[in-house]
């Protein structure tokens, strides 16, 4: 395995990066960063759903959408960014155990902080989210992402992410501000980035003795920055076009938060789009296309999906789950 410290605060460039080393290496990465402010959104997210677009506008923050699942998350030169890309043909893209276990001993055996797992993907302190974590596969090869909040402008993140009531429904919780903390809150002498990082990496080469320290060439760096201009700092790419539509559902389940658009013409369905934070193996398109010109019914939709492992499409959600949440309203 490689470790790699990425010198570029570039929010572009950094999830570029990960795409980059999954395609055109063969050898496992273990991957730590440092983005200037920005927000980065799950791969199947409506951008203008879960960012304050005026925040992100007065502010010039960067948005980019990465290419895993999961919910948006603020960024700044207080939060690190971990990436693990290994090969895997069996792992679900809803374990998370591999890189929680290893954060949860670092920071006891590092700050004797006492970090717990939580719901879906996250790690608390106290009740309280400090990390964050989503995975995406690629054939055999999984990419395990995630944040650690260390010194983070709490407020600026509750402020550029809009709160999902819908998913959200603790009444006492009055925004992101209400969810959060910082690493250094619970530590007796704060320490910088530079140090935690230090920290971070040789607690990481303990884990993986065998582990070799990579470093990016000019062909590497020329390459990512390609695909940042090609792809990642791309309007189309990060934002997109919400097509018409008449007709709004959504669901909250275990695994997940979706939310469809359809629009529906004379019991037909003209256009369909699928968005929300579940993670999926395969491109959401295909179940959009199956629905795509076919009549508004049960019986219908079934038929168009008979065919779909829908597990690949939405982690974690029932077929018939999604089916019944298109008719609930």
């Amino acid at each position: 395995m490689y470790i790699l410290k990425s010198e570029n605060t570039n929010p572009f460039f950094n999830i570029a990066l990960e795409e980059y080393l999954l395609k055109n290496y063969e050898e496992d990465f273990f991957i730590v960063a440092v983005n200037e402010p920005s927000i980065i959104v799950g791969v199947n997210q409506n951008t203008n759903e879960v960012i304050n677009a005026l925040y992100v506008k007065m502010n010039d923050l960067k948005v980019v959408r990465r290419l895993s699942g999961g919910g948006a998350v603020f960024q700044d030169e207080g939060n690190l960014d971990f990436s693990n890309i290994y090969t895997d043909d069996s792992a679900t893209l809803i374990d998370f155990t591999k890189l929680t276990e290893l954060i949860i001993e670092f920071l006891k055996t590092k700050f004797n902080i006492q970090a717990s797992f939580s719901g879906r993907n996250d790690l608390i302190i106290e009740g309280k989210k400090i990390s964050g974590q989503a995975r995406a596969r690629f054939g055999d090869k999984i990419l395990n992402h995630g944040t650690l909040l260390l010194s983070s402008n709490k407020k600026s993140l509750a402020d550029a992410l809009k709160l999902n009531n819908e998913k959200h429904t603790d009444k006492n919780l009055k925004s992101n501000l209400d969810r959060v903390t910082n690493i250094n809150d619970h530590i007796d002498n704060a320490i910088s980035m530079d140090k935690f990082i230090d920290l971070f990496l040789n607690f990481v080469q303990t884990k993986f003795p065998k582990a070799q320290k990579f470093s990016l060439s000019n062909q590497d760096i020329n390459a990512v920055n390609e695909l940042v201009a090609t792809k990642y700092s791309v309007w189309d790419w990060n934002y997109g076009n919400l097509p018409e539509y008449n007709f709004n559902t959504s669901l909250n389940a275990k695994t997940g938060y979706l939310s469809t658009y359809l629009n529906i013409i004379d019991n037909e369905i003209k256009n369909i789009k699928i968005y929300g934070d579940f993670f999926s193996q395969l491109k959401i398109a295909d179940v959009e296309n199956a629905l795509t010109g076919i009549k508004f019914n049960k019986l219908e939709i079934e038929k168009a999906l008979v065919n779909l492992d829908f597990n690949c499409y939405m982690e974690g959600i029932e077929k018939h789950e999604f089916i019944l949440h298109l008719f609930e309203k």
